[in-house]
């Protein structure tokens, strides 16, 4: 009988499992933090708000309230830039966190999803918070429905493409993550500008700023440095991902454009046509050459080039023939199996007639 064997291996799945819990139960709050505490940091430094008036007209006559109020992110169209950044960069950094910072296993897929409910329970209450705030106590173009609507779209459409991105970059392959990373890299410079202006103010802030574009070429480099280049066909993702650069940063332009539009006695909703065709035209012309960032693209590939190369010497060529971790070749890592030569047989001529 076989009892005692079964109650060990039952016993060993219970503690396999407690394990296997402790392991995933910290990572709904870690990505839930990550989403909201580092996605939403310009606008926690900025007070949640609270430093800017609010934009309510019975309150500025009756002088009953001159204070801002607290909303847990940006939602007044005046920030519709500062809404995308950090819905963007929190919706990709929650997985980010998670991944990176727990160690890859086997149970990355359930590390992953329950990164993705933390993140999306952040972001949830953040977006309902936000919009209830705003349908009280905001300005009156911005409590309008449509209006409301617009930006709530904007909130969870930019969260789940921060996700799908930040996924991709902690388990897709080389070519995705690379890929993946590049609208990252573009969102990273403006939270890196939107943390700047919050901490030192607009104009303190003017002489950072022009250096600030470095982030992107850095965070660009990072992801061709990780994609490599070997094999050679991975040299043709290369301008891919500086393309991606490109066209992310004519797009964020093209969306700050628009939201200055959307104000106020600008026309809308029946002039909102006009504002998109408009938006559509800068679009295309940012992607011009005369309005590329080509010292990010430079330092992109300089950064990329190094990286690979460090990566490439680290790594070792496999036609060095030197085993890993500095043992010698062996039978199981494919090596020569060497021999001794037989000795000579003292008895070989006794057997010759």
């Amino acid at each position: 009988m076989n009892t005692g064997v079964d109650v060990r291996r039952g016993v060993g799945r219970q503690s396999h499992l407690r394990q296997a819990r402790a392991h995933l139960w910290p990572v709904l709050p870690l990505a839930a933090a990550a989403w909201w505490v580092g996605g939403a940091l310009p606008w926690v430094l900025d007070g949640l708000g609270a430093q800017s008036p609010r934009n309510w007209p019975f309150d500025v006559a009756t002088g009953s309230a001159t204070d801002g109020y607290i909303s847990l992110l940006p939602f007044t169209t005046a920030r519709l830039g500062l809404l995308l950044t950090i819905t963007l960069v929190g919706g990709g950094l929650a997985p980010l966190a998670v991944l990176w910072v727990r160690p890859r296993g086997t149970r990355r897929l359930a590390t992953a999803t329950l990164a993705t409910l933390g993140a999306l329970t952040s972001a949830a209450y953040s977006i309902a918070q936000s919009a209830g705030a705003t349908r009280q106590l905001g300005g009156d173009f911005d409590r309008d429905e449509r209006v409301l609507l617009g930006v709530l779209v904007v909130a969870v459409g930019c969260t789940l493409l921060g996700l799908a991105l930040g996924l991709l970059v902690a388990l897709g392959g080389p070519v995705l993550r690379a890929l993946a990373a590049a609208p990252l890299a573009v969102a990273l410079g403006s939270w890196v500008n939107a943390v700047v202006i919050a901490l030192t103010g607009v104009e303190r802030a003017l002489g950072v700023l022009r250096w600030t574009s470095v982030v992107v070429g850095v965070a660009a480099g990072l992801a061709l440095a990780g994609l490599g280049l070997r094999p050679v066909r991975r040299l043709l993702t290369w301008p891919a991902v500086l393309l991606l650069v490109a066209v992310t940063s004519a797009g964020q332009t093209a969306f700050a454009y628009l939201a200055t539009y959307v104000r106020p006695r600008s026309g809308l909703p029946n002039g909102l046509r006009d504002h998109v065709e408009a938006s559509r035209d800068v679009f295309v012309a940012a992607l011009g050459p005369a309005h590329q960032a080509w010292g990010v693209h430079a330092a992109a590939i300089v950064i990329g080039v190094l990286g690979s190369l460090a990566r490439w010497r680290r790594s070792g060529t496999p036609s060095s023939g030197k085993a890993p971790s500095g043992r010698a070749p062996s039978e199981r890592d494919g090596g020569t199996r060497h021999t001794t030569a037989p000795a000579p047989d003292r008895h070989v001529d006794s057997t010759v007639p």
